[in-house]
């Protein structure tokens, strides 16, 4: 033990030396990681550059690491992060580093069908959308936040109305049918604008043909892939967010319209005067003086009342001289929202969970009891790892909304009725609180009565829509290369519309009796309408991915589809209700002549076997290979089922060896091509190979006064081999990343041929008593472009980083008709009606070329000698005169007009222009810098036209209907007149625009609805975590975003009172006035703790 002693203390001290003499050659750094908004980041890997010792930040994003003495270089790296090398000098040993969010993520995965791919590897044409893109916005549907996102994805809106529906398309038009895109929610088909946006984890957009193959018969034009949020395991610990906004919506346009009585009246006289010699309002020449006494009054003054009370034609009558804002006292400008938002995630390593709601609320524009839209949405996703080899999935969600307002059926319908006849110089009500309908002085009635419904609150309708899913879902992987997957999915949803109208009560003379207005809007009557759909759907696929030697990667997925989709619709109306308030059909006590019951059901089944394979090498060739087997029960038994492939490759220029030192500047540089064959099932009705008979009623009661007749009605004949419409797209692309995924750029160009549209055919000799057969008989080829770049990238500025980024995007497209038989000689009489030609370009506007203004009666008609105007004749008092719209002779025959009313002979008319909006464009910015964050997204298209409708009061004017209720303020500033030879407009005369010549297109009148729009506008500041986390939040966000703020047009020049967006032909009446789009403007908060 004496010997031994010795020996370990020796031992002892050259082993300690050893340790003090290694420590000396280290030193410890300890320091922070956070992103550029200053929140910490967890789980970021920190290593000693060229060594494998790291370590990796803790919750609070801290982290300690050895380092050799002296200057040090640590490299650090983040999934979803740039990689960032740091240099920390021997003088310090703390540190704080700030990373920057990897936009492009080219190791990332992108959902495609039924599986996922890398970014990378991609040989179709598939934009994505994530989260963060979204979480800014403040618009009520996922459909309108994507409006402007991605090129090609093209959006338009239809209404203003609270949940209403834009339309959707992906490259532009595609058919003359039914064409819309295929929408998948987590996998199974749904409503883009049913989905909560705070739900939304990314969407894929796939636009050509190779990448939706799997998807067949359902994805002929494109396909939006939603995918939601999942819970995460994060050892138990449950994560609550919540999202609150706040704010107010307005129109986009003006609402300014004239409210003096006197420029109101005298605006309508001038105009009905010209066209009949007679005043529209009965006032004499005392009645007008009376007005103009009061024209600069805005309350009504004690010695010039607006109502008088006079003895005329031998009995008392209310004489009305007013200056009333009608649109201000039914509708309101400014209306409040609200949206909230809850999520409750978390989970660990075996089951993860996710629940989240979101309510949103809009007010609408109706004053006295304003319309309500109210929605909900609950979503519950629970993933469960029953074993090693094996999990299993729920997805759950709910969608509800109601809609109530007031109108005869709709709100539309009361905002259209309601421009008329209600001028400036009439209140709601008369002076002893009847309500004014029927006056002497009109041969019509007051805004057809639609401000006593309004304000009495008795015609209710209430829109209700439900939509409920549930998909279980069961993946088995007995392999880490293989994954099984089986699902199941039934969606039930529902709509239920309920209206409910009664009498009007109203007096016409002080003296006179209290009247009803008990027929058409007025009667005691309530409607029903419950459309139900019930969808299922099963999935069976497999996924296998494989590398082999390094070099040689393969994927592949095979699997099977079935689908089956049923409807049921259900209509009642009764009358004579025995309650005003309560809307029941077991209170009414009669049933209405026509339209007491109605219905109908329909269902389909779809089938399909789909299968894609992928091989790469070394990442550098890439090949694709898909292609779907369907049948479809809308076809004949013989003509079910199609085959649908496709295929496409890549190469990845920048993986070659010869790029050599140029890789230090480009990280990806990619060719792509794809050529694929789909089919479209949505052709006409569910059942197309059928000529279906129809119940129609004779026009007269024809047994015993009481019973309509009825008879039977069969349809149009059908061609034996009617089948699929096939759409065939050739695709070639270009994606090319630079300077460390700083620069981006994607391009593609692409054709598209439509085939075997199903369409009328020939005519049928007319002795064979029957419609065109319907037939596979049209064909249509769209070509296009698509780009998008960006650039994003941070620095040092006061010692904290600023991050930056900005992208652009553009697409255009034309679609032109190549075969069309139902049109052999290229008439142009039905292109408004659904017709075509060979050779037409799909949105193509015919019209007259003008000459400007007739300077004097002379000149109009010894023009109208020179050349035959008789084409339009009507509403034109006393000839063509001084101020009338010249148009002019142009093929020089001396005849103005149509000719042939052939594309060959088409007399003067030249084609003017193009209404579909085929180019759009993007353009977005954000920075964010010591907390603060801003974005600014504009949205915009480019030239395309519009002729308005002839009933489109709010830009007409008294053109239209000379009675309009929302006259433009100073209208008469723009109509010619002696002393205004240089106006917009033509001479005054009521019905120009309806019947007149200005209802003939012309180019002096169609408008260029081209617009730059600012979309929306962000700020936020996000509060610093370490002030958070002392009262338990993680984050706290507060901030303001706007959308639609303001627009840019050429359509502002001439109407102050359309939007772009709401520059479409209406059907009739609802062209008078319609619900403005809309301008939001919310305050917001976003808690996560």
């Amino acid at each position: 033990m004496r010997v031994l002693r010795p020996l370990v203390l020796s031992l002892l001290l050259v082993l300690g030396g050893g340790i003090t003499a290694l420590s000396a050659q280290n030193r410890e750094v300890s320091g922070k990681v956070l992103d550029a908004n200053q929140q910490p980041l967890v789980g970021v890997a920190v290593l000693v550059d060229g060594t494998t010792k790291g370590v990796t930040t803790s919750e609070n994003g801290t982290f300690k690491i050895q380092v050799p003495s002296g200057e040090a270089v640590l490299q650090v790296t983040c999934l979803g992060y740039l990689p960032q090398k740091v240099t920390v000098p021997s003088s310090r040993n703390s540190i704080t580093i700030y990373l920057q969010e990897d936009a492009i993520m080219l190791d990332a995965t992108v959902v495609i069908g039924y599986g996922t791919q890398k970014k990378v590897n991609l040989t179709g044409a598939v934009a994505t959308v994530g989260s963060k893109e979204l979480e800014n916005r403040v618009t009520h549907s996922v459909t309108n936040m994507l409006q402007g996102s991605v090129a090609g994805l093209n959006i338009t809106t239809s209404s203003g109305k609270p949940g209403s529906t834009p339309a959707i398309n992906i490259r532009g038009v595609n058919s003359i049918n039914s064409a819309d895109p295929l929408v998948l929610i987590d996998g199974v088909v749904g409503d883009l604008n049913r989905v909560n946006p705070n739900d939304v984890e990314s969407i894929s957009v796939i636009k050509d043909a190779s990448a939706a193959a799997v998807y067949g018969a359902r994805a002929a034009f494109g396909v939006i892939l939603v995918t939601t949020k999942n819970g995460s395991a994060q050892d138990g610990k449950a994560t609550v967010r919540y999202s609150g906004r706040f704010g107010w919506e307005e129109a986009t346009t003006s609402t300014d319209y004239e409210n003096r009585g006197y420029w109101s009246v005298y605006t309508v006289n001038k105009f009905w005067q010209a066209d009949s010699g007679t005043n529209y309002v009965k006032y004499n020449d005392h009645d007008m003086q009376q007005l103009l006494a009061r024209v600069n009054d805005r309350t009504e003054h004690p010695d010039r009342p607006w109502v008088v009370e006079e003895i005329r034609n031998g009995r008392k009558q209310w004489v009305y001289y007013g200056n009333y804002d009608w649109w201000d006292m039914l509708f309101q400008q400014r209306r409040p929202v609200q949206q909230h938002n809850i999520s409750l995630s978390g989970g660990t390593k075996d089951i993860k969970y996710l629940v989240s709601g979101a309510y949103d609320r809009q007010e609408g524009i109706q004053r006295a009891h304003p319309d309500v839209y109210n929605k909900y949405n609950l979503r519950a996703k629970l993933d469960f790892r029953i074993n090693r080899w094996a999990t299993l999935s729920n997805n759950t969600s709910f969608f509800s909304s109601n809609y109530k307002s007031l109108g005869d059926g709709s709100v539309d319908n009361t905002i259209a009725y309601s421009a008329r006849q209600a001028l400036a110089n009439f209140p709601m009500k008369n002076p002893d609180g009847s309500w004014l309908y029927s006056t002497p002085y009109l041969d019509y009635k007051i805004a057809n009565g639609r401000h006593i419904l309004l304000n009495e609150g008795t015609h209710r309708n209430v829109d209700r829509s439900n939509d409920f899913s549930n998909t279980t879902r069961l993946v088995i992987t007995p392999f880490k290369t293989l994954s099984i997957t089986g699902d199941f999915t039934y969606r039930l949803y529902q709509n239920r519309n309920t209206s409910r109208s009664s009498a009007m009560n109203y007096r016409e003379y002080p003296d006179g009796p209290l009247l009803a207005y008990d027929t058409g809007a007025g009667m005691n009557q309530l409607d029903e309408v419950v459309q139900t759909r019930n969808y299922y759907s099963a999935n069976v696929y497999a996924n296998y991915d494989e590398t082999f030697g390094e070099a040689h990667h393969v994927s592949a997925t095979a699997g099977f589809n079935y689908e089956t989709w049923s409807s049921k619709n259900v209509s009642v109306a009764g009358i004579n209700l025995s309650s005003i308030n309560l809307d029941d059909l077991n209170l009414a006590t009669g049933s209405p002549t026509e339209g007491a019951y109605g219905g109908g059901q329909n269902e389909y089944a779809l089938a399909g076997f789909f299968a894609r394979i992928n091989y790469d090498y070394k990442g550098r060739y890439l090949f694709e290979v898909s292609g779907r087997y369907d049948g479809s029960s809308r076809f004949a038994p013989g003509n079910r089922w199609g085959l649908f492939p496709s295929a496409s490759a890549g190469w990845r220029i920048s993986e070659e060896p010869f790029f050599g030192n140029a890789k230090d500047l480009v990280d990806n540089l990619k060719l792509r091509a794809s050529f694929g064959s789909l089919g479209n099932q949505n052709v006409s009705s569910y059942y197309t190979y059928m000529r279906l008979i129809t119940n129609k009623d004779f026009s007269n009661y024809t047994f015993d006064g009481s019973i309509k007749g009825k008879y039977s009605s069969l349809g149009a004949p059908v061609a034996s081999d009617l089948t699929w419409e096939t759409a065939q797209q050739w695709d070639l692309g270009l994606d090319l990343t630079m300077l460390n995924n700083r620069l981006n750029f994607t391009g593609d160009v692409y054709i598209r041929d439509t085939k075997d549209m199903l369409t009328d055919g020939m005519a049928l000799p007319g002795v064979y008593g029957a419609d065109s057969p319907s037939m596979n008989s049209a064909e249509l080829r769209t070509k296009g472009y698509e780009l998008s770049v960006s650039w994003r990238d941070q620095f040092k500025l006061a010692g904290k980083p600023f991050e930056y980024s900005v992208g652009f995007n553009l697409s255009d497209y034309k679609s032109v008709i190549t075969k069309y038989d139902n049109n052999p000689n290229k008439s142009l009489t039905n292109l408004t009606k659904g017709d075509y030609y060979v050779g037409m370009e799909i949105g193509e506007i015919w019209g007259f070329k003008t000459d400007g203004f007739f300077k004097t009666t002379e000149e109009a008609q010894a023009y109208a000698k020179e050349v035959d105007l008789s084409y339009s004749t009507g509403r034109l008092t006393g000839g063509w005169q001084a101020g009338d719209l010249k148009f002019v002779d142009l093929d020089g025959n001396g005849v103005w007009g149509v000719g042939n009313d052939t594309v060959d002979k088409p007399g003067d008319r030249t084609i003017l222009g193009n209404s579909l909006p085929t180019l759009s464009y993007g353009i977005n910015a954000s920075i964010r810098w010591m907390g603060f964050d801003a974005s600014v997204f504009f949205q915009g298209t480019g030239n395309h036209y519009w002729y308005p409708h002839g009933e489109m009061m709010p830009f007409w004017g008294c053109y239209s209907y000379p009675y309009l209720s929302y006259l433009p303020t100073d209208f008469l500033g723009k109509v010619w007149a002696e002393d205004n030879p240089d106006s917009y407009f033509p001479r005054a005369r009521a019905y120009s625009s309806s019947g007149g010549y200005l209802s003939k297109v012309n180019d002096r009148y169609l408008q260029n609805i081209r617009y730059l729009r600012l979309k929306n506008l962000t700020v936020g500041y996000t509060i610093p975590a370490t002030l958070t986390k002392k009262a338990g939040i993680d984050q706290i966000r507060i901030y303001f975003s706007g959308e639609n703020l303001c627009y840019w047009s050429p359509l502002k020049k001439n109407s102050k009172y359309v939007d772009p967006e709401a520059a479409i032909n209406r059907s009739g009446v609802n062209n008078n006035a319609y619900y403005p789009w809309a301008k939001t403007f919310m305050f917001g908060i976003d808690i996560t703790f």
